[in-house]
């Protein structure tokens, strides 16, 4: 099974015992489970054993990953698309970043809301660049009505219909490298 982890280390850890936040719930994760949300926390993981998939399904029922079916039509999308997008606290050095991953970057850091993976791939595919006009949360009416028209407003109809975009594949790239390069975090 491919999974993502979604939350942060809230205190100091060590690799056998982490302590985990996500949504005002907090967790110490032991062992195993340390391991596998550890594997998936900067990337897509893929697990092989079936002996750790009750691990996972716990990890799963607690809401600190995403999984999906090594065989589902794009795998890594599914995964993103029930999680929240955030910006992480610096860290330095910064990695640079490529041209796809600064455009993905623009529209995180300066949108007036917090943007799903589907609505990033809506903006790449349209080809719609990032600017004042739509930053800010005195703006973010604009970016949404950029957006969402009446063919995209209705129950995930827009989640739907950008599984099958040709902006697919690079905008989900560039989310996991903002993901590698911490500028990002999954909750």
């Amino acid at each position: 099974m491919f999974y993502i982890s979604k939350g942060i280390i809230f205190k100091e850890s060590g690799i056998d015992s982490i302590n985990v936040s996500r949504c005002g719930s907090e967790y110490n994760l032991c062992g195993k489970q340390a391991e596998l949300w550890l594997a998936g926390r900067f990337s897509v993981a893929y697990n092989e054993t079936a002996g750790e998939q009750p691990k996972l399904k716990k990890l799963e029922s607690m809401g600190l990953i995403e999984l999906a079916e090594p065989d589902e039509t794009a795998a890594d999308y599914q995964l993103l698309t029930n999680c929240v997008i955030c910006l992480a606290k610096p860290v330095f050095p910064r990695f640079p970043l490529n041209r796809k991953e600064k455009l993905i970057w623009a529209w995180i850091k300066n949108a007036g809301y917090k943007l799903t993976i589907s609505e990033l791939v809506y903006l790449t595919e349209q080809k719609i660049i990032p600017g004042p006009e739509f930053y800010g949360e005195d703006n973010w009416h604009t970016l949404i009505h950029a957006i969402y028209t009446p063919e995209t407003i209705f129950d995930n109809i827009l989640q739907v219909k950008m599984k099958k975009s040709s902006a697919l594949d690079s905008t989900v790239s560039a989310l996991l490298g903002l993901l590698k390069k911490k500028r990002i975090i999954l909750v």
